[in-house]
C-alpha cells in the first residue's frame, strides 16, 4: 500500500466488487498512501497518536521531535525522565507505554527490523504484550509502516461511522460487526480502510452524529 500504483488498482478492484465503494471514490477521489519509516519511531507516533485527534497527535508529535530529533532514540526516550516526556504533552499512560516501549528495543529485547518480513499474525503476537500496544495500534503499524495490503482496524471508531453511514447501517458497528463487513473486500482491506477515511474527513465530518476524531481508536491496549 506504499506504492500509489498498486493502492490505485487495489481501489479499482473495490469499486468494481462494491457500488458502495465506488460511489464512495467517485465522491471523494482516491487518497494517497500514508507511509511511516518502520522501526521504533512510527511506534512510538501510533501511541502518541491513541485517543486524540489528528491536530492534537501532531502537536505533541512536534514536541517529541523538537526535544528528541525526528527519528527519536529508543534509549533517549528510555532515559527520559518524567518532568522531559510530560513537558512534550504525553499524558501518564502515554510516558508508561512509551518508556516501556523504548526499554524494550534498547535493551534488546524487541527487534523492530526482524518483524519487517514476518507475516501480519506473526508480528501481532510479537507486539500484543507490550503496554499500550492493541490491536489497533499494530494494525496501524502493519499498515502505514510496513505497506501490509489487508489490514482492517475494526476498533477505529471513524471507520466504523463512515461504514455506518456508506452502508447504511441503522447503528455503528462494533468490531465484531465490523469484521464481517469486512470480509467482501479481502485482499484489499487496507485500500478500503484509507478510502472510508477519506471519506469520513471529507463527507461525514461536520455532520452532527459524526464528530469523531480522525485518529481515535476502539480500546488499543
Amino acid at each position: 500500500m506504499h506504492d500509489p500504483a498498486s493502492l490505485a488498482a487495489a481501489l479499482d478492484a473495490l469499486a468494481e466488487r462494491d457500488p458502495r465503494l465506488a460511489r464512495a471514490l467517485l465522491d471523494v477521489g482516491a487518497p494517497e498512501p500514508r507511509v511511516r519509516d518502520a522501526g521504533f519511531p512510527a511506534l512510538l507516533r501510533i501511541i502518541v497518536d491513541q485517543q486524540v485527534s489528528t491536530a492534537a497527535g501532531a502537536a505533541i508529535w512536534a514536541k517529541v521531535t523538537a526535544a528528541y530529533g525526528e527519528r527519536p532514540d529508543p534509549a533517549a526516550i528510555a532515559a527520559a525522565d518524567d518532568a522531559a516526556l510530560t513537558a512534550c504533552g504525553l499524558s501518564r499512560p502515554k510516558r508508561r507505554y512509551a518508556l516501556a516501549l523504548a526499554a524494550e528495543v534498547a535493551e534488546g529485547r524487541l527487534d523492530l527490523d526482524a518483524l519487517d518480513a514476518l507475516p501480519d499474525d506473526d508480528i501481532r503476537r510479537a507486539l500484543l504484550p507490550l503496554p499500550g500496544i492493541g490491536p489497533w495500534s499494530i494494525d496501524i503499524y502493519l499498515m502505514f509502516a510496513l505497506g501490509r495490503p489487508d489490514v482492517w482496524p475494526v476498533g477505529d471508531l471513524a471507520l466504523q461511522a463512515a461504514c455506518a453511514a456508506l452502508l447504511e447501517l441503522p447503528k455503528r458497528p462494533d468490531a465484531a460487526t465490523m469484521e464481517v463487513l469486512g470480509e467482501g473486500w479481502r485482499p484489499w482491506r487496507s485500500a478500503a480502510s484509507l478510502l472510508l477515511w477519506r471519506w469520513y474527513g471529507r463527507v461525514l465530518k461536520g455532520r452532527s452524529n459524526a464528530g469523531i476524531p480522525m485518529a481515535q481508536a476502539g480500546k488499543t491496549a
